[in-house]
């Protein structure tokens, strides 16, 4: 199977998309032995695309990086779109879009009224232009449905997975020595967007620290927006890391007392299972496609709630047995997820499409 690849992502998105693009480009051969890949990219980006695909063993040898503007003349048997939408059409193969989830569409702030207006206009575009559309949850395909008006037996569910990266001792050492923890610490991941719900995590960490509880909070990403948070806060408890390397990453996993991830909003949830799977408990809201991931493997609470998080968080400290009976389960859990399954399940859809396509 011929697959030209809208990698217009890949040569700079180290994470998020372009870790699930680079996982099932490795995947998809280990299912189908035949598959071979055209990637797309900017003209400008074809030179650092062609270094980066040297250093990927399995996808070097059966892939070639084409400008993006030849997409659309693109002689594949199917043309995948992996970033939500079809901004640059093949015109002569079937098209198959991943749907990561419908955020743009949906910002309530008056002020991004145009672009949600846009965000609309894409994605109607987009799965009126696509044979099939994989969505990254079970939520995420509901919402296909909702918002778009997606008949559901167009839509396909893949699953993502985490990456598999442990900690070594001596970096998890160094990595708590930068941030100088030597005890109990609470973890954050992710952007502090409005749907991340930052704001109830903080206010919760001010109830523990006014409780007496010493334990800090380490947030990991982007840290401009997280300082508006903060404005008029007096916060000691906290510990801004900025972006990681997934060396450290893991370490802070290895030896966090719990992942807190309090998002409302979410296409799947990656570091809740990316946490469970380097072996650190977990609390997250009970909403959107977050269930799906934690199972019955994570301590959930109401996002809209503050004091019930706070008191979560002092449970992970307080008791021993629920920490352990968590990290019992964890390993059934995360065994659900694995980048094979998901790319079975997308080359599934792949076959879908190009059949629609023949009629």
């Amino acid at each position: 199977m011929h697959i030209a690849v809208e990698a217009t992502r890949l040569p700079h998105d180290r994470r998020g998309i372009g870790r699930y693009m680079r996982n099932l480009l490795r995947a998809m051969p280990a299912v189908r032995s035949d598959v071979r890949y055209t990637l797309h990219v900017r003209p400008d980006d074809v030179a650092a695309m062609r270094t980066q695909l040297a250093s990927m063993a399995g996808v070097a040898e059966r892939a070639v990086v084409e400008p993006l503007a030849k997409l659309r003349d693109s002689s594949a048997d199917v043309a995948w779109y992996p970033c939500n939408w079809i901004l640059a059409p093949a015109a002569r193969v079937p098209m198959v879009v991943s749907i990561l989830d419908l955020v743009p569409m949906l910002d309530p702030r008056w002020w991004k009224m145009l672009k949600r207006a846009k965000a609309r206009s894409r994605s109607r575009r987009t799965v009126a232009l696509a044979a099939r559309i994989l969505a990254i949850s079970e939520f995420t395909a509901d919402e296909v449905v909702r918002l778009l008006g997606v008949p559901r037996d167009r839509i396909r569910v893949t699953l993502l997975a985490a990456d598999d990266f442990e900690a070594e001792a001596a970096a998890a050492s160094e990595t708590l020595e930068r941030f100088a923890i030597d005890g109990p610490f609470f973890l954050a991941v992710g952007a502090p967007d409005a749907r991340k719900n930052l704001s109830a995590l903080l206010a919760a960490m001010e109830r523990l620290h006014a409780a007496g509880v010493q334990a800090p909070l380490v947030v990991c990403g982007p840290g401009k927006k997280l300082a508006r948070l903060l404005r008029g806060r007096d916060a000691p408890w906290l510990k801004l890391a900025g972006y990681v390397s997934d060396a450290e990453l893991a370490a802070l996993y290895a030896r966090t007392t719990a992942l807190v991830f309090p998002s409302k909003y979410e296409g799947f949830g990656l570091p809740v299972l990316e946490a469970m799977s380097a072996g650190a408990p977990v609390i997250c809201a009970r909403a959107s496609s977050v269930p799906e991931v934690g199972g019955d493997a994570v301590l959930y609470f109401d996002p809209s709630n503050p004091a019930e998080l706070a008191a979560a968080m002092r449970r992970m400290l307080d008791e021993p047995q629920l920490r352990a009976e968590l990290l019992a389960r964890m390993p059934a859990q995360v065994a659900k997820f694995s980048w094979r399954k998901c790319a079975e399940e997308t080359l599934l859809g792949f076959d879908e499409a190009i059949a629609v396509a023949g009629g």
